[in-house]
Parts: structure tokens; sequence; C-alpha cells
């Protein structure tokens, strides 16, 4: 095992995506089991509308698409119920599956945020949406979250890092003051249209357990420590994590992982704590650009400082 942190500035930001109706009712339910035990708080980001997942069997004719599922356990962690969703079966309305899984992350100190509202619909439509539409998609899942919670959502994490300048536009229209839709190296201001907005960016840093899975040396035994090994020291560090996955067949790997890097000293901030603090010091304003993550399938949004080291 590498040495300790050297201090306390090495920061993980655990960004947990909710994609689904199980990834609601089971993996959220274990992660915070285990994050209360841990003493860790996280950032958990719900889609609020209907868990339409059948449509994204499409995605199956994708080269590789479904031979780094199986290999990552993706597939087998949604389950068939799910996959069903949408096309033999009613969607179901995601965030009314469980609503009271809201106040319980937000009474043990979790932050809870949008991941749009229909998420397979927007993950491969954003990017061409219409402003209409989009603002529809927003204010819809703003709704209902406002309904289940009593409060506004300050924060927005992008399904799938797809999005779009008329959707940043969108949201800061609609209060949104911190997102991560990106995948990048450090916290920025967003640009869209030309026009610096008040959204602080925390991008995803360290590759997803779906990408490090990929690798022909990674298998879910040493997925823990391998990619504990991808923390940055002394920096801010967010990893994406989904409910579904970590939340479910990973979960020991996911305990392993955690386990590691707090006996090296690391700490971990919600998404809204790293934003107020990078917020404080002047930072870059950049627009999105479009680039491929190192075994990911398709297009993501990035940092554009950051894309050429991606590369």
């Amino acid at each position: 095992m590498p040495p300790q942190f050297a201090d306390t500035t090495t920061r993980v930001v655990l960004k947990v995506d909710v994609d689904t109706r199980v990834g609601l009712l089971v993996g959220v339910r274990r992660l915070a089991d285990l994050m209360a035990e841990l003493g860790v708080r996280a950032s958990f980001f719900i889609a609020m509308g209907p868990d339409n997942s059948g449509h994204a069997l499409k995605r199956l004719t994708r080269p590789g698409f479904l031979q780094k599922q199986l290999k990552s356990g993706a597939a087998a962690a949604y389950g068939l119920r799910t996959m069903l969703y949408g096309l033999l079966l009613p969607a179901p309305i995601i965030a009314q599956a469980a609503p009271g899984l809201f106040n319980r992350l937000i009474n043990e100190g979790h932050e809870v945020g949008l991941h749009g509202w229909d998420h397979v619909f927007w993950h491969d439509r954003v990017r061409h949406l219409d402003r209409a539409t989009t603002a529809d998609h927003l204010t819809r899942a703003v709704d209902l979250f406002r309904r289940i919670t009593g409060f506004a959502p300050s924060s927005f994490a992008a399904p799938g890092w797809q999005v779009s300048a008329d959707a940043l536009e969108i949201m800061a229209e609609l209060g949104i003051s911190h997102v991560s839709c990106t995948r990048g190296r450090s916290p920025f201001l967003t640009v869209a249209h030309g026009r610096v907005l008040p959204l602080v960016e925390l991008p995803t840093t360290v590759p997803t357990a779906d990408e490090v899975l990929s690798r022909p040396e990674v298998t879910p035994a040493n997925l823990g420590p391998w990619l504990a090994d991808q923390v940055r020291p002394g920096e801010l560090n967010v990893l994406t994590l989904h409910a579904e996955v970590e939340g479910r067949e990973l979960l020991p790997a996911f305990r392993e992982f955690l386990t590691i890097l707090l006996a090296r000293g690391a700490r971990f901030p919600r998404l809204l704590d790293a934003a107020r603090q990078a917020a404080d010091t002047p930072l870059p304003a950049e627009e999105i650009a479009w680039g491929q993550a190192p075994y990911r399938i398709g297009e993501v949004a990035f940092q554009p400082s950051a894309l050429e080291t991606a590369a």
C-alpha cells in the first residue's frame, strides 16, 4: 500500500448518480448504510422522472458496449426488470418510489441534487435538443424535487456527462449554483453562448469503476486498491459512482476503496462544500468541449484545459 497522504488536503467528493428505480430503492440504501458506518458523506444525484432503462438497449449496437457492460458487472447490477422498463413494462417515476430516502440522506448530512428528469432521454439526446424541451425536462425535475423535499435543488449532475449550452443557461435561471457535468481536472466557471454563468463546475477527475474494469489487469477483486491509487494526493478529486453498481454488485470493492483512503487520511466533502470552497478563489471560465475518456464509449463533455491531458 502506498504511504499515507502527507496532509489532510487530499479531498475526494463521492458523486453518486442514481439512474434507476432499483438504484434508489436498493443501491442508495446500501451506500447510505456503508457511509454511516464509516462516517463519510457524499452527494447523491437522483434522476427524478420515468425509469426508461429499456430504451438504453439500443446502445447494444455500439461496438464493445455489451462486452464492457458484462465485464464491469453493470448488466447484472441493473437486472432484467429494470431493462424492461419503458418497453414491456411501464416506466415508473423514480423519485416517487422512495421519497422518504431524500429526507434520510439530507438528515444524515449528505447532499441531494438533480440527475435530470428522464435519464436515458437526456443522455442520448440533450446535445441536440431544442431549448423548450430541455427547459421542460429541467423544470419537471425541479418541481418534483421541491414537492418531495420542500426546497429547491441547488446542484445538478449530467447523465453520462452529456449537457448543452442551453441546459446550462436554464440551470442558472432555475437557481442551480453548482454542477458536475464534465470530465476534467479542477473547478471552473461554465461559459455558455459566450457568457460566463454563475455555475461552479466540479468535473469528474477519477476514472469510473466501469472504465477501470475495462482494463485487462483490473477485476472486481482488485478494483478497490487500484481505484484508490488513482486519487491525486493533496488535490480535490471527484469520483462518479452509480447506486446501481457500487451500491450492489461492487459494494465490497467500494468499501475497500473507502477504507484505504480513510487510512491514508483523505477527507470526503460534499460537492456543495467543495464548490463553495472553490468559489472563494479566482476560477477560470471555460466553455465545455467534447472528447473521449479512456475506456468509455462515445464522446463526453470535457473541461477544455484538461482535454489534451486526457487524450
